[in-house]
Order: structure tokens, then sequence, then C-alpha cells
């Protein structure tokens, strides 16, 4: 394949990618879907994030009550959080921690302003379905205690966010939240979202190799995580839902050159026609997790966007609770 790819007309995303296929030029290994999981954790990109460059502190600890479970803690140094988000990371519910988005959380902190408690939840094939879901679920229900057992008191308007297929874990919890299984949520966040597991969406077709992400990786994190019989569930699969009504609200950010990009569209137009104030922010000639690399201008700058419409429905939302404290 030519270092320059047709489907990315970002020049930053097709410099990364161009990079990325060089450095596995000379690899013998095994396409990741046909490795080990080992190796495919050794070798999953972390970006390279200078963590002095932005106006946020953080820390890591283990969540009171729980066997072990760790979260990273953001918070704004140059404002009060007027909203937590509990995030999920992306890395197909098999890879990755709470590096491999520390750029996107320390943005959101400082863009948005907003705490933000991100989940190193356990993964497949370890740990397959539901065990990611449980974690965020028990982080969701601790934040929404008020976090006992830290120093900082964070604010009770409530948002999930996640990347990729902590988009998919984020969107579950938010559905939840509106069915009353979950604490009160205002807003989600889905960034490149997991929604679905149709493999046949033109997005699949069009963009099945030579990307970030391809539909080989795909159907090998799906085996991972939940096999074939259990995802008609929505705790599984997100598009698998039928009532979108009343969901929080939602933006969206997708990435035009990703398998996932039909799914992320689809479920933000479901949303949008059953009533739920959506933003979709769609960003074409980028791959996946576009917004987790630093040197993707387009990524900072959807970022920041997004942080001004999380910003206003947090502010909103308080706004409402000061005019109605019973609501």
């Amino acid at each position: 394949m030519p270092l320059t790819d047709p489907r990315l007309s970002d020049p930053d995303a097709a410099a990364i990618m161009a990079a990325i296929t060089i450095a596995n030029a000379g690899s013998v290994a095994p396409p990741r879907h046909l490795g080990t999981i080992e190796d495919a954790r050794a070798a999953s990109p972390v970006p390279a994030v200078n963590a002095a460059a932005f106006a946020v502190v953080s820390r890591d600890f283990v969540v009171p009550g729980s066997d072990g479970l760790t979260v990273r803690l953001y918070l704004p140094t140059n404002s009060e959080p007027v909203g937590t988000f509990v995030y999920l990371h992306g890395g197909g519910w098999a890879l990755g921690g709470l590096d491999i988005n520390d750029g996107v959380c320390r943005e959101l902190t400082q863009s948005a302003g907003v705490a933000i408690v991100s989940v190193d939840y356990r993964l497949a094939p370890e740990h397959p379905f539901p065990a990611a879901l449980d974690d965020g679920a028990f982080v969701l229900d601790w934040v929404a205690a008020g976090a006992p057992g830290i120093a900082e008191t964070l604010p009770s308007a409530l948002g999930v966010a996640g990347l990729s297929a902590g988009g998919a874990l984020a969107a579950v919890l938010a559905r939840r939240s509106r069915d009353g299984l979950a604490p009160r949520v205002i807003q989600q966040l889905l960034i490149c979202p997991v929604l679905d597991c149709d493999f046949d969406r033109a997005s699949y077709v069009d963009n099945a190799n030579g990307l970030l992400l391809t539909a080989d990786d795909m159907r090998w994190f799906w085996s991972m995580y939940a096999p074939d019989n259990l995802r008609g569930q929505v705790d599984v699969t997100p598009a698998a839902l039928t009532d979108y009504a009343d969901l929080p609200a939602a933006t969206v950010i997708v990435a035009g050159a990703d398998p996932l990009r039909d799914e992320a569209l689809d479920y933000a137009g479901r949303m949008t026609t059953a009533g739920v104030s959506t933003e979709t922010l769609l960003v074409d000639g980028v791959m996946h997790a576009f917004p987790a690399f630093p040197g993707i201008a387009s990524g900072l700058r959807v970022l920041r966007e997004a942080s001004e419409r999380v910003t206003d429905l947090f502010s909103k939302d308080l706004s409402a609770q000061a005019q109605d404290p019973l609501r």
C-alpha cells in the first residue's frame, strides 16, 4: 500500500499513518488479530503526552471498596470543575489502560473545565463481558455517591464518556441511567465509538484494511469480548436498542476513515430522530481514534469543539438545579 492513502485527506493523519506503516514494515510479526493478546498489548501505541502543557493535575488511586480497581482523577487547575465525567478508555475491550487516552482526558479536563475519573477496567479475554461494564458501573455509582475516600469534592452533575470500545461502555451506562438502572447522567460523549457488530456496513468495507483499526481487528476484539449469542443484548451492543427516547444529551465524534463510521452516524441519527439533544461532529479524512494523537490538529480542534458543548450542558443543568433544587 502506498504511504499516501487517499482515504486520509487530513495531512496530519496521513503523516502519522505513514510513520506507523514505515515502523511496521520490517516486522515479521503476524497481523494483530492473528497474534497473541500479549503481543498485541505490547505493540499497542500509547501516544506521547506532555502533561506539563496542560492546566491539569492528576493522580491514580484504588477505588475504596473495590477489588483493586484503579482510576485516574483529573482536575483543572485554572477553574472549578462544572461537572464530572466517568471516562472509559479505548482498546477493543482488550488493550490499553489509563495511559492510552491520557491526552484526551487532559484536553477535555482543561478545555471543558470538568473533573474526569478514568477507569482502568478489566480487560478481555481474561475478563470478558460483563467485567468492563461492571467496573464502569461500579465507578459511576461511587462517583454519584460523592466519591467517598478521596479528599476532593467532585461536582454532582455527571456525564459518561469513552473512546472506541470505551464509547460502547459509556453508551450502555447512559442508557442504563435513562432506565433507572444507574445514577442520573445528563450527557454522554462518544468518541469514535463501537456501537454495533454489523461488519457489512459500507464503512467496514471501505475501511477494512490499511488503517489504524481494521475489520479483522474488530472481529477479533468482539470474539474476545462477547460471543455471538450475547451480542443481541443492549448491555453488549448499544445499537440493539429499539427505544432511543429520553437518552442523555449526546455529543458524538466520528472519523471519516473508520470502519466504525457508519454505526456512529446511525446511532447519532436515531437519537436525533427520537428527540435526544445530539451533536454529531464528523471529521473527514482521519482514521479511527484520531483525537488520541496529539500530532493531529483536527483531533485537537474537535475535542475543543466538543468541550464547548460539554461545558454548556453542565452549566445549563447547574442553572436548572439552582432554580429547582428538587429537580
